[in-house]
């Protein structure tokens, strides 16, 4: 009993995190065959197990939201690179890691046109649309269009309410 008492929380913790059974029970010290004892032993353990999985998939959908949002928008961060060297501590006789040298360097992604489309088109769809229109008379051509479908056309920064592209296949 105390180690279910003392597992099941750092288990469902995992889980929280968008661990699999598996992993979420070796995380907690215990094996997956007790895992699954557990989901048929303890009755209040399968539907704690079910809510942690449905945090994680939440906590998951708004991570990639996030990051769709970063590459839809572009974005930038500072990357840092460290050098160390060892040098001797005359207090202690050991030797010891100091940096020797440190760059930052701001790097950017442009935005992306095509999370730009996905994320307008899912997040926004009763304002755009993505509709393709294929000609099958034996030519392969593809036309795309990303249309305005509600509000006002002059908002887009397209001189109508629709931006076609011509696609060659």
């Amino acid at each position: 009993m105390a180690k279910y008492q003392e597992a099941a929380p750092k288990i469902l913790a995992a889980l929280e995190q968008g661990l699999s059974n598996k992993d979420a029970a070796t995380a907690a010290g215990v094996n997956e065959d007790t895992f699954y004892t557990w989901m048929k032993e303890k009755n209040e353990f399968p539907e704690l197990v079910q809510r942690a999985k449905e945090a994680g998939r939440q906590n998951a959908v708004r991570d990639v939201e996030a990051a769709l949002l970063n590459l839809a928008k572009g974005c930038e961060w500072e990357d840092v690179r460290t050098e160390y060297e060892s040098k001797l501590n005359p207090q202690t006789g050991k030797y010891e890691p100091v940096i020797k040298k440190q760059v930052r360097v701001k790097k950017r992604v442009p935005a992306n046109t095509e999370a730009i489309k996905f994320y307008l088109t899912n997040k926004a769809p009763e304002v755009w649309k993505n509709r393709l229109e294929q000609n099958n008379t034996g030519n392969l051509n593809t036309k795309l269009q990303l249309e305005v479908v509600s509000g006002n056309p002059d908002d887009a920064e397209f001189p109508s309410n629709e931006a076609e592209v011509d696609v060659a296949r």
